[in-house]
C-alpha cells in the first residue's frame, strides 16, 4: 500500500490535519461520491430488470352468435385466450451485459475517488506550503527586529550593544517593514487556501486548520512495479468493462431484430353438431421478418463496441504517458530537494550564523548581514517549494498508477528520504 509518513502521537492528540483525513473526510460528503453511488445503485436496478419476462395478455370475445343458432338473443363469451411472449435467448446477454454495467459503475466510483484524492491532495500540499511560508516569513520578521530592539549582545556573552549607525538602523528599518510585509501577504495566501480546503471539506468557515509540516518526499519503488499497477488502473477497468457490456450489447441487438414468439392458448365456445361445444387450441405467432429486418440496431451495437475499444486504448495510452513523465519528474525533484538541502540550504544556514556573530563582533557591516539573511531565507523558501512541488508530483504518480491512499491490495510501498 501507498504509505505517506505517520505523524507522531503528539501531532495527533494536536489535531494536526492530514493527508488521509482529509480524503477519507472528502469521501465521505463529496457529491461526486454520491453520485457515483447512485449510478451503482441505477446499474443494480438494470439488472433487477433482466430476468423479468414480459407480462402474458389475457382476450375475452363477446358474441350473440351462439344465441342467434338456437333463435334466441343475448351475448355469450365466445373466446378465451392468454397470450405469453417468449424472450427466448436475449435474457441470457442481457443478463450479461447489466453486470458488466454494474461492475463498470463500481470501477468508475473508484476512479472518481482518485480524482478527489488528487483534488484534495492538491489543496493541502498547496496550503502546508503556505502554512510553511508563512512561519518562514514570521521567523524572518523576527530576526530583523531582534537588532533593532536593542538585544544585540555578542554571542561570546559580551555584554556589549552593537552600535549601529544611522544608515544602518535606516536598512533595518527597510529591511524590517519588507518583512511585515512578507508575513501579511503569507497570511493573506495562507487564508484563501485555507479557504478553499475547508470548502471542500465542508468545514466551518472560522475553523482553524493546522496540518503536518512538509517533510522530504518519500521515494516510490520502481518504475516497473508502479507500472503493473497501471494495469488495473480503475479508469481502465472500468473502460475493459464498458467493453464487455457493448460486446453482450451485440447479442442482445441480434435478439431484439424481431419481436418475441408468442405462445397463446386459447378456449373457444362454438355451436357444433346442433349443441355447444368448446374448442381448446394453442397457437404460436412467429414474426415474419420480410420487410424489416432491423440490421441497423446490430450495426450500432458492434460499432460501440469499436468505440469502446479504441477509448480504451486512447486511456491507457495516456495513463501510461503520464505516469512515466510524473515519475520521472519526481525523481529529480525528489533529488534536487535533497541537492538543494546539502549543498545550498545548509552552507547558507551555517553562512548565516556566522555572519551574525562577526556582525555582533562589528567585525562585518550590516549590507552583508542584510546579503547573509536574504541569501538564507530565500534558500529556505525554494526547499519548502521543491518539498510543495514533489509531494504534488507524488499525487501525480499515485493517480496515474491508479493507486488510492486506501488501497488494501497496493504493490507499491514508500520509504521515506531521510
Amino acid at each position: 500500500m501507498l504509505v505517506l509518513p505517520s505523524v507522531s502521537s503528539a501531532e495527533k492528540d494536536q489535531g494536526l490535519l492530514t493527508l488521509e483525513k482529509s480524503i477519507r473526510r472528502i469521501v465521505k460528503i463529496a457529491p461526486e461520491m454520491k453520485a457515483a453511488d447512485a449510478e451503482i445503485g441505477k446499474q443494480q436496478g438494470k439488472w433487477e430488470q433482466v430476468d423479468a419476462w414480459p407480462n402474458p395478455s389475457i382476450s375475452i370475445q363477446v358474441a350473440d352468435n351462439l344465441s342467434r343458432e338456437v333463435g334466441g338473443r343475448g351475448y355469450d363469451v365466445t373466446e378465451l385466450a392468454i397470450s405469453q411472449p417468449l424472450p427466448l435467448g436475449r435474457l441470457v446477454y442481457q443478463r450479461q451485459q447489466a453486470e458488466a454495467g454494474i461492475a463498470s459503475a463500481e470501477a468508475q466510483r473508484k476512479h472518481q475517488q482518485l480524482i478527489l484524492e488528487y483534488k484534495v491532495a492538491q489543496l493541502f500540499h498547496t496550503l502546508q506550503l503556505k502554512e510553511a511560508m508563512l512561519r518562514l516569513a514570521k521567523k524572518r520578521f523576527q530576526q530583523v527586529s531582534h537588532y533593532q530592539n536593542g538585544s544585540r549582545k555578542n554571542h561570546s556573552g559580551d555584554p556589549l550593544i552593537r552600535y549601529l549607525t544611522p544608515l544602518e538602523t535606516m536598512r533595518l528599518d527597510i529591511i524590517s517593514q519588507a518583512a511585515k510585509q512578507s508575513v501579511e501577504v503569507a497570511e493573506g495566501k495562507f487564508s484563501d487556501t485555507a479557504a478553499s480546503l475547508k470548502a471542500l471539506l465542508g468545514a466551518p468557515v472560522d475553523d482553524k486548520l493546522s496540518l503536518v509540516p512538509l517533510i522530504p518526499v518519500p521515494t516510490p519503488e520502481g518504475f516497473d512495479i508502479l507500472e503493473k499497477s497501471l494495469k488495473s488502473h480503475p479508469a481502465l477497468e472500468a473502460d475493459k468493462l464498458t467493453a464487455a457490456s457493448s460486446e453482450s450489447g451485440v447479442n442482445v441487438a441480434k435478439w431484439q431484430r424481431f419481436s418475441d414468439p408468442t405462445l397463446t392458448f386459447f378456449r373457444r365456445n362454438e355451436f357444433l353438431a346442433n349443441r355447444r361445444q368448446q374448442d381448446t387450441g394453442i397457437i404460436l405467432s412467429v414474426q415474419v421478418p420480410l420487410w424489416n429486418q432491423n440490421n441497423g440496431g446490430v450495426t450500432q451495437a458492434r460499432h460501440a463496441v469499436h468505440q469502446a475499444q479504441a477509448a480504451l486504448d486512447i486511456n491507457r495510452r495516456e495513463l501510461q504517458s503520464n505516469l512515466h513523465t510524473s515519475y520521472s519528474h519526481l525523481g529529480h525533484l525528489i533529488e534536487q530537494a535533497e541537492h538543494y538541502r546539502t549543498k545550498l540550504l545548509q552552507p547558507a544556514q551555517q553562512v548565516f550564523k556566522l555572519t551574525r556573530k562577526g556582525f555582533d563582533a562589528g567585525e562585518l557591516d550590516i549590507l552583508t548581514l542584510i546579503d547573509a539573511n536574504n541569501t538564507y531565507y530565500d534558500a529556505q523558501a525554494r526547499y519548502l517549494t521543491l518539498l510543495q512541488e514533489g509531494w504534488l508530483e507524488l499525487a501525480v504518480v499515485r493517480r496515474s498508477a491508479g493507486l488510492s491512499l486506501f488501497t488494501s491490495n497496493s504493490v507499491t510501498d514508500f520509504s521515506v528520504v531521510k
